[in-house]
């Protein structure tokens, strides 16, 4: 049995399935992490350079702007280094009068990455003196008052400097991502601000501020997201390290007197315990970079395996609702189609259920002479999440039957009608052979006494009457996907026959079958083929399919773009990991629905189709001899879309014919 089998090859399939999720997880988190290619001014696409500037011995190019008494004149040389989110425009508030009273020339200058200044990939640590930033990790400075300070700040400050010290190669996606907040001053959290801050604040904001949008013309990364980095990486020097640089006090400084008290009230701290101090700092510091990155990799896993939310036709942002459409039970709209002899003169009436990345509007090449001679009826619907049929958050394979019944409840098709289901959505027309028929008069009686315990909940017992007097009149099932799990299915001939698919898809339904939480990543991500049907692959298709697909583009769909208008998951993903999961039920072991041959299934399968393995489908009819087998010689997967052979298959559904054509 394949039970036996599946079960020797689950833990291959972990370890492959870990293997894939590994690498597609380092090929995200790359993607994720790479800062975006530069904008550097001057060049192709980047911003225009519009400022003096000089070419240090590295190349590259340092935009400045000089302000105050002309430099010839000037007694004092003041070189002002701007600050986090600003440039070369800063507003220094100093007076006129004091600039001409003291001949004082200013030169300001983007540093790197900032307004018109070069980017600089090899970026130095360095220090302001107006307001210095603190590096939580520098060294010399007692463990327990770096934490201290750290702990101060507020989470999300915390946060992002613990990853710019820790892994810096993960800051670029840590300010970019949406999930949780990230740095206060980027995100306006005016928490950070003292009141006389604020005070500033509002003064400058009547202040037009000149060169505000060329701060970060060239890229976030390179101005505001390196300066994090930098600041709060490893130093090649430790500020506790520096000598006095005016020794003989030439210069007055308030940097090196604070410096040279803190050395003082350094000296007071006992050494012995200093060192054990650092030994659990490290400790400590080690402990955070292991969460940091464990969250940063949980946060990863948890954006690429999620799906975003589905587009909901005739919702706020949604596509336009443009079809016929009934409400189900459960509150969920369906879209349908309808073509054919008027209904009340049909003498036939047949529910087409599409296959994947197809809608209501399937291509059925049946002459206007036959269904007019036959009087066909034929309703098309959208499937939960394809076209504008709303998605099914709990759509399993035993839903899908329930949504068919309800439609033709609704569009008041009358006690019997036939199914036929395409590829994929052959799962439905089989749950409607495993569901809708075996409803016995007897039901009714209890659903009218005992209306609780009626089989379809959510209905009363009217409706209940309706549906379980209803039968199937008959059921065709072309080209229909096998689920490689059925257990039913021998492990030699199911193992042989799915070695035989495309590695991408033998990858894509293991996904679906084992992880269905993983399909949406594996679907979407850019680093390995993941579905022969979606990437159109001409390996899936044989001669006759070619010579289809060539007379079917003269009729293009004019619906086309509305299929996965509601999103891909919703739609193509959410059928494979319905179709090829695990059902409520095993085909293999369905009685015969039409015992007294009051209606036939018939199922048509290409000799060379490529998709569905032609030795399962036999195996399928050999074990189910009551279905009608039709096998198509030189047939690929399109069938139904040939003239000739469509008209053979209603006539063979309808008329219980036998083929004319093949």
């Amino acid at each position: 049995m394949v039970e036996s089998n599946l079960l020797f090859s689950i833990p291959v399939m972990i370890v492959q399935v870990a293997v894939a999720l590994t690498v597609g997880l380092l090929g995200w988190a790359y993607l994720a992490i790479k800062p975006p290619p530069l904008k550097i001014c001057g060049s192709p696409g980047g911003p225009p350079v519009t400022s003096p500037g000089i070419q240090p011995s590295d190349g590259r190019h340092l935009a400045y702007k000089e302000k105050g008494v002309p430099k010839e004149e000037a007694q004092y040389k003041i070189i002002a280094v701007h600050g986090y989110d600003s440039s070369k425009d800063l507003d220094l508030p100093v007076s006129q009068e004091l600039i001409e009273e003291l001949r004082i020339y200013f030169l300001f200058f983007d540093r790197a990455g900032y307004g018109e200044s070069d980017p600089y990939p090899e970026r130095l640590a360095g220090a302001s003196l107006v307001v210095p930033s603190v590096n939580y990790w520098w060294r010399g400075i007692p463990a327990n008052i770096l934490r201290e300070a750290l702990n101060t700040l507020l989470g999300q400050d915390q946060w992002t400097f613990r990853i710019a010290h820790y892994a810096p190669w993960l800051f670029n996606w840590w300010m970019t991502q949406k999930w949780f907040p990230s740095l206060s001053m980027i995100a306006g959290n005016m928490a950070v601000f003292c009141d006389p801050d604020l005070e500033i604040l509002k003064e400058l904001s009547k202040k037009p501020n000149v060169g505000q949008e060329k701060i970060r013309q060239q890229g976030m990364y390179e101005s505001l997201f390196r300066d994090i980095v930098v600041a709060y990486g490893n130093w090649e020097f430790g500020p506790l390290d520096l000598t006095n640089p005016f020794p003989e006090n030439e210069v007055g400084d308030f940097y090196c007197s604070e410096m040279k008290n803190w050395m003082r009230r350094r000296n007071f701290f006992n050494c012995e315990n200093d060192r054990r101090g650092y030994i659990f700092h490290e400790i400590g510091m080690f402990r955070e970079a292991a969460a940091v990155l464990g969250v940063g990799v949980l946060l990863w896993a948890f954006q690429a395996i999620r799906p975003p939310p589905p587009k909901i036709c005739g919702s706020k942002g949604g596509p336009k609702v443009t079809s016929s459409r009934i409400k189900l039970s459960d509150g969920r709209h369906l879209a349908y189609n309808v073509r054919g002899v008027p209904k009340e003169n049909a003498k036939y009436k047949v529910i087409v259920v599409h296959g994947f990345d197809s809608s209501k509007h399937i291509y059925l090449p049946l002459s206007q002479e036959l269904i007019d001679e036959l009087g066909i009826f034929i309703v098309t619907y959208d499937r939960a999440g394809y076209g504008d049929s709303d998605p099914n958050p709990k759509r399993s394979v035993k839903s899908e039957a329930f949504d068919v019944e309800e439609l033709a409840d609704q569009i008041q098709l009358g006690q019997k009608f036939y199914v036929l289901g395409v590829s994929i959505g052959t799962h439905t027309t089989w749950a409607c052979l495993k569901f809708i028929p075996h409803r016995h008069l007897f039901d009714h009686f209890l659903s009218l006494y005992q209306p609780e315990k009626c089989f379809h909940q959510n209905r009363n017992s009217s409706s209940c009457f309706q549906t379980i007097v209803r039968r199937l009149a008959g059921a065709a099932l072309i080209v229909p996907a096998i689920n490689f799990w059925w257990p039913s299915f021998p492990s030699e001939l199911c193992e042989s026959e799915y070695k035989k698919q495309p590695k991408k898809d033998q990858w894509k339904l293991r996904i679906a079958h084992y992880v269905p939480g993983l399909l949406y990543w594996w679907m979407t991500q850019k680093w390995f083929s993941s579905c022969s049907i979606m990437a159109r692959d001409p390996i899936i298709f044989n001669k006759r399919d070619f010579e289809i697909l060539k007379k079917m583009l003269q009729f293009p769909n004019p619906n086309e773009h509305k299929i996965r208008q509601q999103g891909e998951y919703e739609s193509l993903f959410k059928d494979l990991m319905v179709g090829f999961g695990s059902w409520e039920f095993d085909p293999m072991e369905l009685e015969n629905p039409f015992p007294h041959n009051e209606g036939a299934v018939q199922l048509w399968q290409g000799h060379e189709d490529k998709l569905v393995p032609v030795e399962l489908q036999r195996f399928v009819v050999k074990k189910l001899p009551w279905i009608n087998y039709h096998e198509v010689p030189d047939g690929g997967h399109m069938i139904i879309h040939d003239n000739g052979l469509c008209e053979s298959i209603f006539k063979a559904l309808l008329l219980k014919q036998k083929p004319t054509v093949m």
